[in-house]
């Protein structure tokens, strides 16, 4: 009697359906990984910004006038700050932020009116904004919808 050797097309074909069947179970929970990258990335600025904003404050208040308009950091970098004694004085502006940010890569932030809003490139919705007039940083816009899910 011979020794068969191999498999037979019955079994490879056995295994090529459970591989298909894993690899169609597992795709779609791989596939979301872009957006919540993302979403991340974008919290990350958020934070960025919470930072920037408390920096440029303290060192306002360490320049011990309420009366200085601009700030400049370690770096050299010229930030503008709202000044008087009104609650949000000392934060920067909205151009200041974008100054004090300083993002590269494909996120870009812009300063309109009291406020400065990123998003990353090619996801209009998806956007972390500051606004200068309370100081608050904003994130309703990262949302699954918005940043490409």
């Amino acid at each position: 009697m011979k020794r068969q050797q191999g498999f037979t097309i019955i079994e490879l074909i056995v295994v090529i359906v459970v591989l298909g069947i894993l690899a169609a179970t597992a795709i779609p929970r791989f596939a979301n990984v872009g957006t919540e990258a993302r979403i991340a990335s974008m919290q990350g600025v958020a934070g960025s910004m919470n930072s920037a904003k408390e920096v440029i404050r303290a060192k306002w208040y360490a320049a011990g006038s309420t009366t200085v308009s601009t700030v400049t950091t370690v770096d050299g970098t010229s930030v503008a700050v709202t000044s008087g004694a009104a609650a949000n004085s000392g934060y920067p502006t909205a151009a200041g932020m974008v100054n004090a940010l300083n993002v590269s890569g494909n996120i870009s932030c812009a300063a309109a009116g009291n406020t400065t809003t990123c998003t990353p490139a090619g996801f209009a919705a998806c956007t972390v904004t500051y606004d200068d007039t309370s100081g608050a940083v904003s994130t309703t816009g990262l949302v699954t919808a918005n940043c490409g899910g």
